[in-house]
């Protein structure tokens, strides 16, 4: 196991390193030769001996293969760390109706939802965050979790047909979060919900007061339009784009104010009229749920291994002295061969 297996892509550096090496050897050759008589080549230019040379070459290629193999810091001998998690609860509540595709808010409001989510999730460390979807009836798309890959993967699939059409049910989708929630006292519990319909049938406000009574804040984000509202786009069978009609009369959704503001109020939560403009949902986190005090929810045995990299850092230098070693006799000993051979200097 290695933490760092990108180094690992050097090993194919390999072969050019001894291609390299042979090239080198060979160029120095040709350019001696092309200035020198072969007689003075032979006392100014010693040639190393094929095998010297050789194990030089294997020395580097071995050294450099072990500082590959520590800058990858392998990783072995197994220990295990107990880990404990902390942090607070968070379930974001989503409208999904069909009026959540009105275009006042680019590209619309679901769209603009979503990526204010994703927001939050960027600024969310420790805490575990759930996601809870609603139309006529709610639906849990992701339990709480801290699995930030798998809570993103279920977001981006999530459309107006992700729940149950007929309506903007806030209250169900509310009483539904307060069920998902682990009854933890020692650790603080946030609702966030994003809405641009109205709703009394599933009486909200009542579901607010038994969030408050739990002790739980809701943070309501409201988009669209609070005085005229917008018209809710659909497209026919041939794509083109039409706008809903309820007894021929084009249908206007607009934000409830005053029923979202009273479900902040009462449960000391914190009212966003985002309207059709850009909002920070991750900056929201931070000024009205980062605060909160954190629990412990979660101690286990984690298992680690330990990082390995120093025996491999000290082969690497041991076999660096070795190349240097042979390239010094390398040349040592084709010196002295090279004139003896050609009896520049006599023994006698």
């Amino acid at each position: 196991m290695f933490d760092n297996y990108f180094y690992l892509l050097l090993f194919w550096l390999f072969p050019f390193i001894v291609v390299l090496f042979f090239y080198s050897y060979a160029c120095k050759r040709r350019a001696a030769l092309r200035f020198v008589d072969v007689s003075m080549f032979i006392r100014l230019f010693p040639v190393m001996r094929f095998g010297y040379f050789l194990f030089s070459c294997v020395c580097f290629c071995v050294s450099a293969s072990f500082i590959i193999i520590a800058l990858s810091c392998p990783m072995f001998g197994e220990y295990f760390e107990e880990v404990s998690r902390k942090g607070c609860d968070v379930f974001v509540l989503l409208d999904v109706s069909r009026s959540m595709l009105a275009e006042d808010a680019s590209p619309n409001r679901l769209e603009r939802a979503k990526s204010a989510i994703r927001d939050l999730l960027d600024n969310v460390v420790g805490d575990r965050v759930g996601l809870l979807v609603f139309a006529g009836k709610p639906v849990i798309k992701a339990p709480l979790t801290t699995d930030r890959g798998f809570y993103n993967e279920v977001l981006n699939a999530v459309d107006t047909s992700s729940a149950p059409s007929g309506g903007t049910a806030i209250g169900d989708a509310i009483r539904r979060a307060l069920a998902a929630m682990p009854p933890e006292a020692e650790r603080d519990q946030a609702i966030v919900l994003i809405t641009d319909g109205e709703d009394h049938e599933s009486m909200p406000l009542e579901a607010a007061k038994e969030a408050a009574a739990k002790n739980i804040k809701i943070i309501v984000v409201a988009l669209g339009d609070t005085v005229e509202g917008s018209r809710i786009p659909v497209r026919d069978e041939r794509g083109n784009l039409t706008f809903l009609k309820y007894n021929g009369q084009e249908i206007w959704s607009k934000v409830d104010d005053k029923t979202l503001r009273e479900i902040a109020e009462i449960t000391n939560g914190t009212y966003i009229p985002a309207g059709d403009k850009l909002f920070e949902l991750g900056q929201i986190y931070s000024q009205n749920i980062a605060k909160l005090s954190a629990g412990e929810f979660q101690v286990e045995q984690q298992k680690k291994y330990h990082k390995q990299f120093q025996p491999f850092l000290v082969l690497a230098i041991i076999a660096l002295l070795a190349y240097a070693y042979f390239a010094k006799a390398g040349f040592q000993n084709a010196e002295y061969r090279i004139i003896d051979k050609s009896n520049f200097i006599s023994k006698k």
